[in-house]
This record gives C-alpha cells, sequence and structure tokens, in this order.
C-alpha cells in the first residue's frame, strides 16, 4: 500500500509534462497569432507569414477568439499567402481551413475571394457573398443579443459588408476593388476586436455556429 503514492505519481508525471507542453504550445501559438496580426496591421504581410506558417504546422486546429468571435489559423495563413500574391498556396491553406472550421466566416469569404482572383469568377463571387451575408447576419444577431454592446457599435462593419455585396451585383466587377474592400474589411475587424478586448469583459466562447 505504501508504494501507491509513488505508482500514482510516476503515472502522473506525464500527463503532467503533457500538460505543460500544451500550455507552452498554446501560450506560443497566442504570441505568435499576435505577432502576425500586428504585422497585417501595419500593411507587412510578409512579416506575418512565419509567424502564421509555424502555428499551422505546431498547432493546425488553432482557433483564435476575441470575444464571441473565432479566426482559424489557416484563413490567417491564407489571407496572407493571398496578400503576397501566392494565390495557390493560400487557396489549399483555405481550403484546409474550411474543413477544420465550418463557423469561420472569414475563411468562406476569402475562400470565395481567391477562387475569384484564380479564375474560378462565378464558384468564388457565390461563396464570398454568401460569407459575406453570413458575417452581416452574425453582426446583426450579436447587436440584438446583446443590444449592441460589444462589436460594431456604430455600425460601421456591417456598412462595409453591405458595400461589397453591392459591388458584386454590378455587370462588371472590379475584383482588384472588391479584393481592397475585403482586406479593409479583415483590418477593421482586427482594429475592432482590439477594441473589444481593451473595453469589454465579455465571456469569450464562441459563436462559431450563430
Amino acid at each position: 500500500m505504501k508504494k501507491w503514492p509513488f505508482k500514482i505519481s510516476v503515472f502522473a508525471l506525464p500527463l503532467f509534462l503533457f500538460l505543460v507542453s500544451c500550455s507552452l504550445s498554446t501560450f506560443e501559438a497566442g504570441r505568435e497569432i499576435m505577432s502576425g496580426r500586428d504585422a497585417l496591421l501595419l500593411g507587412n504581410p510578409q512579416a506575418a507569414l512565419p509567424s502564421f506558417e509555424a502555428i499551422s504546422q505546431a498547432n493546425p486546429d488553432y482557433i483564435n477568439c476575441i470575444n464571441l468571435f473565432c479566426v482559424g489559423i489557416w484563413t490567417y495563413l491564407g489571407r496572407t499567402q493571398h496578400e503576397i500574391g501566392k494565390n495557390e498556396w493560400a487557396l489549399a491553406s483555405l481550403m484546409k481551413g474550411k474543413r477544420r472550421h465550418r463557423g469561420d466566416r472569414f475563411n468562406q469569404i476569402y475562400l470565395g475571394l481567391v477562387k475569384a482572383r484564380t479564375g474560378k469568377i462565378e464558384e468564388g463571387k457565390a461563396e464570398l457573398d454568401v460569407g459575406l451575408e453570413a458575417l452581416h447576419n452574425w453582426l446583426a444577431n450579436l447587436w440584438r443579443q446583446l443590444d449592441g454592446d460589444l462589436w460594431d457599435t456604430r455600425g460601421l462593419l456591417r456598412k462595409v459588408i453591405v458595400d461589397i455585396r453591392n459591388q458584386l451585383q454590378s455587370d462588371r466587377i472590379s475584383w482588384d476593388r472588391v479584393d481592397q474592400s475585403v482586406r479593409q474589411l479583415a483590418l477593421e475587424f482586427e482594429e475592432e476586436g482590439r477594441g473589444v478586448l481593451d473595453d469589454k469583459d465579455v465571456d469569450a466562447r464562441p459563436l462559431l455556429e450563430s
């Protein structure tokens, strides 16, 4: 009987080390994601790329959540690859993200955009529009649930979304303009997320399927 504590400690040690390793991995991923997001906000996707690549290799299921809104690592990677002109790489990354994180609205938005930019115009246009609609509905539902006291308090994000969807209805779509507008929307979401973190104390569980 006296040997049990020793046996328990022996079996518990690998579990303890595993949990510590996971914690450190999550911490590293969080630090890398912040580094990558900061680089994107500064308009430097080349600097963001190594951070997102590192996370995708070390933790391919990683999701970055900012008070109810979540974006998967493959979306960040695909978005960055697109911004540096590597659309085939971006398409592969975004497809991985689609399989792993169904509720990632920006994945669908960027996947549609990249498909359109690689020649699949109608397919990309449809997927982009559906992603934009889903994102708009998510913001509107959240506004109603929380009386406008969280994301998009002035409705600016929704206005950008409506503007992009209107562009998609044109007979002669300027994909350069759409591309620029989607990038603006993504950057404004990053900025808005910083404000949410600074100003609010809200349960950060994701609403991926809302």
